[in-house]
This record gives structure tokens, sequence and C-alpha cells, in this order.
């Protein structure tokens, strides 16, 4: 049965089940392509906080 949300898994979007991934996840791919890509680019891995109410 194909997903009912397409390119999205809520197993993995709850923040219950998977507190750390996306922190995780980001700042292991920054490690990873970080040396490749330097000194021609800067990684920065910030913060984003989305309100809707």
């Amino acid at each position: 049965m194909p997903s009912p949300f397409p390119g999205l898994d809520p197993y993995l979007e709850n923040p219950e089940l998977w507190p750390e991934v996306h922190h995780r996840l980001i700042t292991a791919i920054a490690d990873a392509i970080g040396p490749s890509i330097r000194p021609k680019y800067r990684l920065a891995i910030e913060k984003r906080i989305y309100y809707a109410g």
C-alpha cells in the first residue's frame, strides 16, 4: 500500500519517537561533505522556528 503522505514519513517526523533525528542527520551530512567543499564554500547549520497559530 503506498504511503498516504508522499515524500513524508510520519514515523520519522514524530518528535516523540525521534526527538533528535533531524539535528543528528543534518550534522552528519555536514560533517561528511564539509571537507570536500572547503575552502570555497562554508557550511552553516542554522535553527529555524515556525509558528503556526
